[in-house]
C-alpha cells in the first residue's frame, strides 16, 4: 500500500514519535510510506528517518497571503498533494490535523484513520475548530483513542468506528541511567499550562525545605519559561531547579533523575511517565484525565495523587526522596508493569488490525498484470531501501 502519515510538525512530541514508530513499521512490511507534515518548512526531524521513507514538509512560505487567508491557503496545498499522491490510506493525528485530513480529503474516496492525541474535552480549542470537527470525523473510516476515556467521551454515534490503541514503549537496549541518592528529581513536557509545572515548582519547594540537597530538571521549552523561572525565584528554589531545554537526543533526559514526576493538569496519554517507568524511574503521576490512572493501575506501578493537589504531590516527592526502598520497589515493578502492557510488538500489532480493516490493498496481479513481475520480488528489502 501507499500510506500518507500526517501531522503537523517533525519535533519531539508524542505524536512525532508514534509516527516515526508506525512509518518504520509499516515501510519494514512492504509499504511505501510519506509522512506529511503540515507545518514544517524542512525535513529536518527530531526523530530520524529512513531515507527509504518520503518526508515531505508542506508549510512553506504564506508570506504573500493575508494571515486569515493563510489556513486556507495551506489547506489547499494540502489536497492537491493528495490529489497528487493517491494514498490508499491516510493516517493523521491530533484534534486540528484531524479536521483538516477529513476537510481536505472530501471526494477524495480515500480511507482515513484519524488519531486522537490529546485530551480533546480539556484542551483549548478555537470555537472554528469545535465546529469543524464533527463534520470533519464522520468521513474516518477509524478513529484511535489511547485511554476508555478517551473512547466515552465520544458522541455515542462515533463510538462504534473508534478503537483504543495505547502508546508503545519503545526504549533503545542500551539506555544509560546513572544511579544518584535519590535527590534528583526529573520532568519532561512542553513549558505550557498543561503540563503543570507551576504546579510542580511549588510542590518541590515543600521537598527542598526538607532536602535542601533536592534537584528538580525540567526538560522542555514553551511559552511559560520565563514566568516558571520567576516562579521558582519567587518560592527561593531557582538554585534547586533547572530548566536546560529539549534535549539533543530522544530519551536523554532519563539520566538526569532518580525519580520522574508527571504534574500534568491533563494528558492524552503520557509518554513519558511509560517511558520512566520502562527505564526505572520510581514513578509519580497527578491522577488527571486522560492516561495516568490506567497506566499506574498495576499494584506498585507507582504514585497517583489526587489531580492538581500541591501539598499531596510535595509529600509524594519527599516520601519518595527519603526511602529508597519504596524507590526500588516503583522501580522494580513499574517498569515490569509498563513493559508487559504496552510491549511494541503488541501495539502495532493493534495497528496492523485496524489499517487491515480500514482498507484492502490491491492484489499485485491486478495492479501490474498477470505474470508481472512486481517491485521488490527478489530483492532484499534492505537492499531495496539501499
Amino acid at each position: 500500500m501507499r500510506i500518507a502519515f500526517v501531522l503537523a510538525g517533525l519535533g519531539a512530541g508524542g505524536a512525532e514519535k508514534i509516527v516515526n514508530l508506525l512509518a518504520h513499521h509499516r515501510s519494514g512490511k512492504g509499504d511505501i510510506v510519506h509522512v506529511l507534515a503540515l507545518n514544517a518548512d524542512s525535513p529536518t526531524s527530531y526523530f530520524p528517518y529512513h531515507s527509504a521513507i518520503k518526508i515531505e514538509p508542506l508549510g512553506g512560505s504564506t508570506f504573500a497571503f493575508p494571515r486569515v487567508a493563510q489556513p486556507i491557503q495551506r489547506l489547499s496545498r494540502f489536497r492537491r498533494r493528495l490529489v497528487s499522491l493517491k494514498p490508499d490510506l491516510v493516517i493523521s493525528f491530533l484534534t486540528k490535523v484531524n479536521v483538516l485530513v477529513g476537510l481536505a480529503a472530501r471526494g477524495l474516496n480515500t480511507p482515513i484513520i484519524m488519531s486522537e492525541r490529546n485530551n480533546f474535552t480539556s484542551q483549548d480549542t478555537h470555537l472554528v475548530w469545535r465546529l469543524a470537527q464533527p463534520v470533519a470525523v464522520r468521513s474516518a473510516a477509524r478513529l484511535i483513542m489511547q485511554t476508555q476515556d478517551a473512547l466515552q467521551s465520544l458522541p455515542p454515534r462515533l463510538r462504534g468506528k473508534a478503537e483504543i490503541i495505547p502508546n508503545p514503549v519503545t526504549l533503545p537496549p542500551n539506555i544509560a541511567r546513572v544511579s544518584g541518592q535519590g535527590t534528583r528529581v526529573v520532568a519532561v513536557g512542553r513549558l505550557e499550562r498543561q503540563k503543570g509545572f507551576d504546579l510542580l515548582l511549588e510542590a518541590f519547594s515543600y521537598v527542598a525545605q526538607s532536602v535542601p540537597t533536592a534537584q528538580l530538571t525540567i526538560f522542555g521549552d514553551g511559552s511559560q519559561r520565563g514566568a516558571l523561572e520567576h516562579l521558582a525565584r519567587d518560592l527561593g528554589i531557582a538554585d534547586n531547579v533547572k530548566m536546560p531545554g529539549i534535549t539533543k537526543f530522544p530519551l536523554d533526559w532519563l539520566g538526569a533523575g532518580d525519580i520522574f514526576v508527571l504534574s500534568s493538569r491533563f494528558e492524552g496519554f503520557p509518554n513519558v511517565l511509560l517511558e520512566a517507568m520502562t527505564a526505572g524511574l520510581p514513578s509519580i503521576a497527578f491522577d488527571c484525565s486522560w492516561g495516568p490512572a490506567e497506566i499506574l493501575s498495576s499494584p506498585n506501578a507507582g504514585l497517583l495523587v489526587p489531580s492538581a493537589d500541591v501539598r499531596s504531590l510535595g509529600e509524594a516527592i519527599l516520601s519518595l526522596v527519603t526511602d529508597s526502598a519504596l524507590r526500588n520497589k516503583l522501580s522494580t515493578y513499574g517498569s515490569a508493569a509498563a513493559s508487559a502492557r504496552y510491549a511494541a510488538s503488541s501495539v502495532l500489532q493493534q495497528w496492523d488490525d485496524v489499517i487491515a480493516k480500514s482498507v484492502k490493498p490491491p492484489s499485485l496481479k491486478a495492479t501490474y498484470g498477470e505474470g508481472a513481475e512486481t517491485p521488490g520480488a527478489e530483492t532484499p528489502r534492505a537492499e531495496r531501501h539501499a
